[in-house]
Formats: C-alpha cells, sequence, structure tokens
C-alpha cells in the first residue's frame, strides 16, 4: 500500500539552534562579567535557561527521524494531534490556515466524529476566531507546500478508494520531480550573512545601513503578515529581516567577546610594563619582550598586535584599534580601553 510521510524538516531544527544559540552566548557572558544578583547577572540566567531549553527543542526537531504525518488511502495521521488514524470518511474538507505566520490545515469533519482528546473551551473559541478548526495538520516544521497538499487531501476525500492510490502515487512522483534547492537557498543566505557581518565590522555607518535596512523590512513583513504571504516582497523582506536580525546578535556578541579579552589583556600589559618599571626605575621603549612573555591564544595574540605603545617621558599610553578602524585608550584606573 502507497503511502506519503511527511517529516519535520532538519533546517527549521538548525535556524533554532542557531538563534537560540546565539542568546545562549550573551547570557553565558552576562553571568561571567556581572557580579551575583545584579539584574543583568538574573537576566543573563533567564536568557541562558529560556533559550537554552530553545536549542534543546531544536536539537530534537534536528534529529526527530519519525514521520508526523502519513497519508494512505484508508486516511490521515498526524502524531502530534494524538487522534490516531482520521478516516476519509470522517472528513467532509480541508482548507488551509495561517495562524500567525505558522502554516496550518485545518479538518472539518462529521459531527459524528469522536475526539479522543478534549480541548479547553477557551482553545476551541480561539480557533473559532481564527477561523480553525478543532482538528489541524501543524505544517510549521513540514518543508511542504500547504496549497498542494491541501489539494491532495480534498482529491482523497472526493475519490473512491481505488482511486486514491494514483492520488498518492501522482503527488509523490511530483514532489520527487522538484529539484530540492533548499540546501542552495540557505547556502545563499549564509553568503550573504557572511557578507553583512564583514561590511558591519569594516565600517559602523554600513552597519548602521543594515540595521535601517532590517527595521524597513521587519515593518513590510509584519504588514503583509496574514494578507497576502505568498506574496515575493513578503519573502524577501522576511528573509532579510532574519539576516538582519542574526548579523546583529553576531556583531553584538563579537565585539563584546573582543572588548572582553582585550581590557583582560589590557591589564596583563600594564602589570607587566608596572612590573618592569619597578625593576628599572623607567618605562620599557618598547612593549615587544613584554607581549612576547604573555601566555596568549590566536584570538588575544591578534588583538595584542593591534595594541601600540608609546612612551612619553616619564609616562606612557596604551592604544588599541578596535575591529571598526577606531581608537581606544587604555584607563589603567577603570582597568578597560576608553
Amino acid at each position: 500500500m502507497s503511502e506519503i510521510k511527511l517529516y519535520k524538516s532538519g533546517w527549521k531544527g538548525i535556524k533554532l539552534i542557531i538563534l537560540s544559540l546565539a542568546f545562549v552566548i550573551i547570557g553565558v557572558f552576562m553571568i561571567s562579567k556581572e557580579e551575583i544578583k545584579t539584574f543583568d547577572y538574573i537576566m543573563g540566567w533567564i536568557c541562558t535557561s529560556f533559550f537554552g531549553l530553545a536549542m534543546l527543542f531544536g536539537f530534537f526537531v534536528l534529529l526527530d527521524k519519525r514521520p508526523q504525518i502519513i497519508i494512505n488511502e484508508s486516511g490521515i495521521t498526524d502524531r502530534t494531534l494524538k487522534q490516531g488514524k482520521i478516516n476519509w470518511e470522517q472528513i467532509i474538507e480541508t482548507y488551509p490556515v495561517n495562524i500567525y505566520n505558522q502554516k496550518f490545515i485545518s479538518i472539518v469533519v462529521v459531527e459524528t466524529f469522536e475526539f479522543k482528546k478534549r480541548r479547553c473551551k477557551w482553545a476551541e473559541k480561539l480557533n473559532e476566531y481564527i477561523g480553525a478548526q478543532k482538528l489541524n495538520l501543524n505544517l510549521s516544521q513540514i518543508n511542504i507546500d500547504e496549497i498542494e497538499l491541501n489539494e491532495l487531501l480534498n482529491k482523497m476525500i472526493n475519490s473512491e478508494k481505488n482511486e486514491r492510490q494514483n492520488h498518492i502515487r501522482a503527488f509523490s512522483s511530483k514532489q520527487k520531480s522538484i529539484p530540492n534547492s533548499e540546501f542552495k537557498n540557505y547556502l545563499i543566505y549564509f553568503f550573504i550573512l557572511i557578507l553583512m557581518v564583514f561590511i558591519s565590522l569594516s565600517n559602523f555607518n554600513a552597519f548602521m545601513a543594515i540595521m535601517i535596512v532590517m527595521g524597513i523590512c521587519a515593518i513590510i513583513s509584519k504588514w503583509h503578515q496574514g494578507t497576502n504571504n505568498n506574496s515575493v516582497l513578503y519573502k524577501y523582506a522576511r528573509i532579510m529581516t532574519y539576516l538582519g536580525f542574526i548579523n546583529m546578535v553576531i556583531i553584538l556578541i563579537t565585539l563584546s567577546v573582543y572588548n572582553y579579552v582585550a581590557n583582560k589583556i589590557g591589564n596583563q600589559i600594564h602589570s607587566e610594563i608596572e612590573i618592569y618599571k619597578s625593576k628599572f626605575g623607567s618605562y620599557p621603549n618598547d612593549i615587544k619582550d613584554i607581549s612576547k612573555k604573555l601566555n596568549v591564544d590566536p584570538i588575544q595574540d591578534f588583538i595584542v598586535d593591534r595594541i601600540e605603545y608609546q612612551k612619553n617621558g616619564t609616562d606612557y599610553k596604551l592604544k588599541l584599534e578596535t575591529l571598526n578602524h577606531n581608537q581606544k585608550e587604555f584607563d589603567a584606573e577603570l582597568k578597560e580601553w576608553n
């Protein structure tokens, strides 16, 4: 017996993991940097815990190899509904519905249909308000066209049992004949993101321009949400919003890590310079020997190479070239670059 098995898309899980990982890193950084019981410290734990759970769910989606929806000649099964198999004879019709930008197919069943799982009255009223039914196939984690799937379901409902096998074979062959360009699209988006990150780190004005474009795209996608979700404008506005947001998170994380490591290196070099003065009575003419004495990793070594030492008689200055090519001077009292 031929049947169609629909699985959760692994890319959905990967996207969730990447987005959650960014916030987990921010949360861990806040925890390590802030004092215990401060507001930022508590927010760091909340951020890490919440998005840590989201990451686990992303891994679950990525590793879950069970089919979510099974369609055959006798009926349809969606394991998330916990209703078992729903026979075609029990279904009147189906129709696609968009609920907060998540794709569903609503199933209208006969009055004699027995629900195995009772739903809260408020949930039923909410479904009625948004135009959904008590039974809704959740396609948000499945990479499939909901319009084509809905057409298939209605064909199955209105066909005899011996005809349904033909519909299943035709739908399956059509899906196989469509080239899978999802990986290619994500590869393109990845290279666009890398380019955005490089431009943002190179020039602050470029970063702000990207942020403005992201804001405009977010407004466009929000305006189009629920009206015409198949429009090209909505599609690319949504993509640019996601890319702009990820770029913003990467830039913030990169700058935070860079500043944290730079402050640590600045304090080490400052301490070594003061030790040198206590031994020899004056500041060194250069800090090459001091820099070589530091046990640094590749990231720290990159920062050390961007530090400029200037001796002014009985005083000295340490200057650091930031990622966006500005210069900061080390403040020994605050123990940071300003």
